[in-house]
């Protein structure tokens, strides 16, 4: 078709595309670098997860392709159960632990009186940070024995028939992996919603304070709506990082006494580590990554649904 004289036809889609990955081409050449490196350190290894979930594979020879047999193998293995559910249960507390302490530390570190109290308490509960973890899963280790720091407490309160080993015993050893590192303030979730708090108008505060709204009436009112974003990012980051976290039960249990402390993620590891099955392990690994995403989804739903 032939244009009309003194009018010029405009450029496809497809062309302007090329243009403008033309005009930015410094940016994308200073960009392929990382993107290189995020494809082949994250995006293969899923890859590979994936593929060899549907085979025979001891990690060194060719693998052989089996099916969904692993994936089977997973839902009706008993062991994997007993994971799942202890999984829940971390899940469920984990969140309510890394939402509540820090809240509520926040609240009352925000409205403290002086810049310089605010500035001291708040490097208080941030300085942990610098401590390696695993010096604290050591301590607390320590903390749970039956000669340990909190049998101590309760014997010196008149409560010595609570007294045990705490990590043995598979009534206790969950939870006490759970509520490891007390007083359960995690740094950077309190950091967020801090700045969250500060991030608020003071004159939204001198309104509320106007109307009556104050105390826990203003935190419920007034602090709550407004950290909706900081508190759904970190219940976001608390479902993924709990679903995926076996380190504790590693160091301090190796999943026992019997699988009380057996989490999927720590079931992957001792499967293709200790047993060398790593096609079964990568079944494992990708129906975390499958749960991951839909309670991701789930929550970001939940948290949209009460905007």
């Amino acid at each position: 078709m032939t244009a009309l004289p003194g009018f010029r036809p405009s450029p496809s889609p497809r062309w302007g595309t090329l243009a403008r990955l033309r005009r930015g081409w410094p940016a994308y050449l200073f960009l392929l670098p990382t993107l290189l490196l995020v494809g082949y350190f994250s995006y293969y290894p899923a890859y590979i997860a994936v593929t060899r979930a549907f085979t025979d594979w001891d990690g060194l020879n060719v693998p052989n392709f089996t099916g969904v047999e692993n994936f089977q193998r997973a839902v009706s293995d008993p062991v994997m159960g007993q994971a799942t559910l202890n999984m829940a249960i971390w899940v469920v507390l984990g969140l309510i632990l890394a939402l509540v302490p820090p809240l509520l530390i926040s609240e009352l570190i925000f409205h403290l009186r002086g810049q310089r109290r605010q500035y001291a308490y708040r490097t208080l509960f941030v300085i942990p940070i610098v401590i390696p973890s695993l010096v604290l899963l050591l301590v607390w280790g320590s903390f749970y024995r039956s000669d340990g720091l909190l049998n101590n407490l309760l014997a010196s309160v008149g409560l010595s028939g609570l007294r045990h080993d705490w990590l043995s015993d598979p009534g206790t050893a969950l939870y006490s992996l759970i509520f490891l590192g007390f007083p359960y303030v995690d740094a950077f979730n309190f950091l967020l919603l801090y700045a969250g708090l500060q991030a608020i108008p003071q004159d939204v505060f001198d309104a509320a304070k106007i109307d009556g709204a104050t105390g826990w009436r203003r935190v419920l009112r007034i602090d709550l709506p407004l950290l909706r974003p900081q508190l759904g990012l970190i219940a976001v980051l608390a479902i993924i990082g709990n679903v995926q976290y076996f380190i504790s039960p590693l160091v301090l249990t190796s999943g026992g006494p019997g699988f009380a402390t057996t989490v999927p993620a720590l079931l992957m590891y001792f499967t293709a580590t200790r047993d060398g099955e790593y096609g079964y392990a990568m079944a494992i690994a990708v129906l975390l990554m499958i749960l991951v995403v839909a309670l991701t989804g789930l929550s970001r739903w939940l948290s949209r649904g009460s905007r």
